[in-house]
């Protein structure tokens, strides 16, 4: 399976997770990367699934994953540190008025995404990071579009303090 967009990737998991019988099992890893980016990992008691994302307004993010492959023990170690918080993923769908809803309490490690990010799938990273790469400088020429994701860096960039 190749890298897919944000929506399809959550069609996919909807369809697992729906025929899953040890949905306790399911976890969820989000942490921020240098660029910036969300790396969210989706892991079923079998597999693990990528989504990285890019804010690109206020309400809106641009995204791509894949399937990354097999679960093992060290990857479930992963899966289990950092800081459990609330998590929620509006995915819009190709049909009108149809959204994949995905909530729940999900770890939050930037430093344990990283290290799935470059110990054990370096290769498919740089694949989603050039493709993340190309959507947005396509985006860009768009007026409207590069004008949102200005103001989004902008935002971004200012302390809450």
């Amino acid at each position: 399976m190749g890298i897919k967009s944000s929506a399809e990737i959550t069609r996919i998991l909807k369809e697992k997770w729906d025929k899953s019988k040890e949905k306790e099992e399911w976890r969820v890893l989000t942490g921020r990367n240098p660029k910036g980016r969300h790396d969210m990992f989706i892991s079923s008691p079998e597999r693990i699934w990528q989504l990285k994302m890019e804010q690109t307004g206020s309400n809106e993010a641009i995204g791509f994953g894949l399937e990354v492959g097999k679960m093992d023990d060290e990857i479930k170690k992963l899966l289990r540190t950092g800081a459990p918080v609330p998590f929620g993923l509006i995915s819009p769908q190709k049909k009108p008025d149809l959204a994949i809803i995905m909530a729940g309490i999900q770890q939050y490690s930037s430093d344990s995404t990283y290290t799935l990010c470059k110990e054990y799938i370096s290769e498919k990273q740089a694949k989603l990071d050039d493709k993340l790469d190309m959507e947005i400088e396509r985006m860009s020429s768009d007026p409207i579009s590069r004008r949102r994701y200005k103001e989004q860096k902008e935002r971004e960039s200012k302390s809450y303090l």
